[in-house]
């Protein structure tokens, strides 16, 4: 079986960061445009996929090898895309695809973060 993203639904997110287990790290892969219109507080790296090479993500990511990432987008396409280059490119063990994105958040858990 081929090694995929796990993924994770907004709910499922929202429970793992106000549990007790240590929190992922979230990466954005949305454009500066997009971060522009709707952000959430919590995201602690924006990668935007036109700035996506080997270099830049390999080095952004060496300090953060063994831990366990969550990857976002608007919807959860361009998520899975990326978090699946990740795991082709073995830069990091364990990804979590956020299905639905910022979108989902917005719709289901804060709808404070404005839709777009």
């Amino acid at each position: 079986m081929a090694n995929i993203p796990k993924t994770l639904t907004v709910h499922n997110l929202k429970n793992w960061l106000n549990s007790t287990k240590e929190n992922p790290i979230i990466i954005d892969v949305r454009e500066t445009m997009e971060i522009g219109l709707a952000s959430l507080p919590f995201v602690d790296i924006y990668i935007p996929m036109s700035e996506v090479s080997l270099d830049h993500v390999s080095s952004i990511l060496s300090i953060h090898h063994d831990k366990k990432l969550v990857i976002l987008c608007h919807r959860g396409i361009r998520s899975h895309n990326f978090a699946q280059w990740l795991i082709d490119n073995e830069l990091a063990k364990e990804v979590w695809n956020l299905e639905e994105g910022i979108d989902g958040w917005s719709s289901y858990i804060d709808s404070s973060i404005p839709r777009y």
